[in-house]
């Protein structure tokens, strides 16, 4: 039997912040014929993100598809460390003692504590100590020297943040770095939704690069995400109809570079300050896409066995993990969706 505590004192975390859960969502009586699809591509935190929306008036999910890419940008650019925003203004403060951030940032960091106790470290927003060295934007790509990587891990350590969500405070200890790439884009999805909902949306998707979120259905039926192997992505490994629930994928092949027959990847491990050599990819199934989101990315560091146990402590989360050798392992609640092997 799953035990819900660590889920639900996550989404108590956030819920303050991102809205309502898709979760229970009236999918309503309205007939098909009626229902129009509006679909808007754009860009947002460093992917592609796209927006869907169902219903019967265009001029309404034109504008509550305006409003869901808006809150999306608006959440990057309290969140980026790409360019200054309240957290790089966090994290240049480091040392200083108690700093007032945004009462949305200041949940996200709570909650990601939340997640790094509940994956054991796996999960870790002070990677960036280390992960700043990594920069696989360079041509050639940044490798840094193995004494850099040692100093650098002394900067990491979730349990040296402190976090005050009633004064909207957050301490961090000098020369640490906080970095949100693990669950920002999730928190992201969630509120976009959050905001087409408010619209009087009832059947939408959000899909910012893999992390999704769908509401209600698709014309009838449920919409279904096919999850592809990472080093095939020709081959379907899983077929997920969902409904109300969000899917959130990451591996190792979104941003990497090979050198000496070594393929080095976006996803650091807390712990090595070195990319993370778990799963090859990893797709988590849950209520809420910044949760799936930290999760994901601390499948990437466990490894399908580990991985799979600490899935097993979240309540109504499911995940589909692929270990380096190649190997699909599935909780119990996804067995189904795997395409029957032909005799």
């Amino acid at each position: 039997m799953r035990h819900a505590r660590p889920a639900l004192a996550l989404l108590a975390a956030l819920a303050v912040v991102a809205g309502p859960s898709v979760l229970g969502a009236d999918d309503g009586p309205a007939d098909d014929d009626e229902l129009l699809v509006r679909s808007r591509k754009t860009g947002v935190m460093g992917t592609e993100l796209i927006v869907t929306a169902i219903g019967p008036d265009p001029d309404a999910l034109d504008a509550a598809i305006d409003a869901a890419i808006a809150e999306m940008r608006r959440v990057e650019d309290v969140m980026t460390d790409w360019r200054p925003s309240p957290l790089t203004r966090l994290n240049e403060a480091g040392g200083a003692g108690p700093q007032k951030v945004p009462a949305e940032l200041a949940a996200v960091i709570g909650a990601s504590l939340q997640l790094s106790s509940a994956t054991g470290g796996a999960f870790d927003v002070t990677y960036a100590g280390a992960g700043r060295l990594w920069d696989f934007k360079a041509d050639p790509p940044v490798i840094p020297s193995d004494e850099a990587i040692a100093a650098a891990l002394g900067s990491i350590g979730w349990k040296r943040v402190t976090v005050d969500r009633e004064a909207s405070t957050v301490a961090l200890e000098a020369e640490m770095r906080i970095g949100l790439g693990g669950i920002a884009k999730g928190y992201g999805v969630d509120r976009a939704m959050a905001v087409l909902m408010k619209h009087g949306v009832k059947h939408a998707m959000v899909n910012a690069g893999g992390d999704l979120k769908a509401l209600g259905k698709k014309l009838g039926k449920p919409w279904e995400i096919a999850i592809k192997h990472p080093r095939d992505r020709d081959r379907v490994i899983a077929l997920i109809p969902v409904s109300n629930v969000c899917v959130v994928t990451s591996g190792d092949y979104e941003r990497f570079f090979e050198k000496d027959g070594v393929r080095y990847h976006h996803i650091i491990d807390p712990r090595t300050g070195r990319p993370a050599t778990g799963c090859m990819s990893a797709t988590v199934v849950g209520p809420e896409a910044a949760v799936a989101d930290a999760l994901a990315t601390a499948m990437c560091v466990l490894g399908p066995e580990r991985g799979l146990e600490v899935i097993e402590t979240f309540a109504r989360t499911e995940a589909l993990l692929v270990g380096l050798d190649g190997e699909v392992h599935v909780s119990s609640g996804l067995e189904s969706a795997r395409p029957k092997k032909k005799d």
